[in-house]
Formats: C-alpha cells, sequence, structure tokens
C-alpha cells in the first residue's frame, strides 16, 4: 500500500549535462502530472509525463527539472520570423490606425522567433536518468507513509468490528424486548389480551421482520473482511477502500433507522466516528 502523498529528487550527469529534477505528489482522485522547467526543455514534457504515471498510478505529482550545460538555455533569434512578425504588426496598425513603437519584448514572444541550441531531445538522458532517481525517492516515501496508513486503517477497522459485535447480542433480542413492551402497554389500557393470543403473535412477527439486522450485520462482516484483504494488496487500492468504507456506512445507517435501542444508537453513532476516520485516511492511500 502507498501514500499518494511523497517527495523525491535526483541529480545525473550525461553528454556534458547536469540535469536536477524534484517530483511532489498529493491526493487526487486519478493521476495527473505538472511539468514546470525552463523553455528549452518543454520539449520533453511528454516524455515526463509518460514515465510519471508508468509509476504513479493516483496521486497528482508535480515535476520541476533544471539543467547546466555548455549553451544550454543559450537563446537564438530567428531573424526572418522577427521580420515577418513585425511586418504583421505594422499591418495591424495601418489597418486599425493604431500608433506606436512595438517594443522589442512583443516580437520576442513571438511564435518560433526565439530557439534554443539544441533541441530538448538532446538534455533527455541527463533528464531521464535524474527523474528515475526522483520517482524513486517518491516511491520510497509514498510506501513508507503508506505502511502508516495500513497500520491506522486496520485499527479503525478492528474498532468497527468490535462495534458491531456490540450490536449482535441487542439485535438478537428485539423481538421479546418488543413483545414485554406490548404486553405492557396492553396491561395498562386494560385491554383484555392473552400473550398467546394470534395478534399478539402476528404484531411482534410484523415488528421483528422490520427491525431485522442480521442481513446488515452479516454484510458488514463481509465488506470487512474485504477491507481487511485489501489492506493485504500491493496493488492500488484507494478506490477499493474508499468503496468499501462507503458501503459500510450504507449499513450502519440502516441498522441506526431501524433501531429504536438506545444503546445501539449510541455504538452506530460511535461506528460513523470511525467510518469518518477511516474514509479521511482511504482518501490519502494510491
Amino acid at each position: 500500500m502507498n501514500s499518494m502523498t511523497g517527495h523525491g529528487a535526483g541529480s545525473a550527469l550525461s553528454g556534458g549535462v547536469r540535469a536536477r529534477v524534484e517530483c511532489f505528489s498529493v491526493n487526487r482522485k486519478g493521476a495527473e502530472v505538472s511539468f514546470s522547467a525552463p523553455r528549452e526543455l518543454g520539449g520533453l514534457e511528454p516524455l515526463v509525463r509518460e514515465k510519471v504515471l508508468s509509476r504513479v498510478s493516483r496521486g497528482r505529482v508535480s515535476v520541476t527539472a533544471s539543467i547546466e550545460a555548455e549553451g544550454a538555455g543559450e537563446s537564438l533569434v530567428d531573424l526572418a520570423r522577427a521580420r515577418a512578425y513585425l511586418g504583421e504588426i505594422r499591418k495591424m496598425q495601418k489597418a486599425l490606425g493604431l500608433t506606436g513603437e512595438v517594443a522589442v519584448e512583443t516580437i520576442l514572444a513571438g511564435p518560433g522567433v526565439l530557439r534554443t541550441g539544441a533541441p530538448a531531445e538532446s538534455y533527455w538522458p541527463a533528464v531521464e536518468s535524474a527523474l528515475d532517481m526522483a520517482l524513486d525517492g517518491l516511491a520510497g516515501t509514498r510506501a513508507r507513509e503508506g505502511k502508516n496508513l495500513r497500520a491506522e486503517l486496520a485499527r479503525h477497522l478492528r474498532d468497527l468490528e468490535k462495534l458491531a459485535a456490540g450490536v449482535r447480542p441487542y439485535a438478537a433480542d428485539f423481538p421479546r424486548k418488543y413483545r414485554a413492551a406490548l404486553m405492557a402497554r396492553l396491561e395498562r389500557a386494560n385491554l383484555p389480551f392473552e400473550i398467546s393470543d394470534p395478534r399478539i403473535a402476528a404484531e411482534v412477527a410484523v415488528f421483528a421482520d422490520r427491525c431485522d439486522i442480521t442481513e446488515e450485520l452479516a454484510r458488514l462482516a463481509s465488506h470487512a473482511g474485504q477491507f481487511r484483504a485489501t489492506l493485504a494488496s500491493k496493488e492500488p487500492s484507494g478506490r477499493t477502500l474508499e468503496f468499501l468504507a462507503q458501503e459500510m456506512g450504507r449499513e450502519w445507517n440502516t441498522i441506526g433507522s431501524k433501531s429504536g435501542d438506545k444503546e445501539i444508537s449510541r455504538l452506530v453513532i460511535a461506528a460513523k466516528s470511525t467510518l469518518d476516520k477511516i474514509r479521511e485516511q482511504s482518501a490519502n492511500v494510491e
């Protein structure tokens, strides 16, 4: 199990180029990559994205890269493109009746006016090596944090199972308690009913069926087993854990709505609090 948060850094030298790369990752529903680098490395973004996504299945990874090399970052001006771009601006000024000087910065910002002394691909060997190191570091921190998350989630799951075990004795006693309460009300009303009256039996049977939570408890046990198995998996499991937490929440809500027992209500409230912790931690899992 891996966390979605982590950090890694790498530095590599190849072909006279020194590359430095840092990776930071935070929580996201899916996998996202952002790339920040000097202009001359802009063309490497697809390669960086592909490599990151081959290692990360969930979370937003921010990659920052820089290089040091002879000629790296040395900008050259394409004079032909600069003249063409300036000519188009002046045509626009004439057509629209605009005046004023055209700043050098405006011309340099034109498409293709500035170019670098070397293609981005020539820096890839150094950047790739540094990126691999950074991703190894990122994976290490995510794995260490994931180990802590697994322990926390396992502890919360045990708490949840204890609460479910606490509900079972009360659930089994529902029909008897309801029969006793019903007879007490009838006696207070001085109604001539016997405990063997079939109408009493029918009323108790209807109540027992309506308030039966054995299926919810069985499903809770099944979900807990799946949750524990998922915790032991080496595959990305965050979405599965979130789904199972949601399903367990449904069962506890149903138990709470079916039961009028104060003790069960107390256990349901405690279970919902524990589930909130499980959801919060599951949202950090890759």
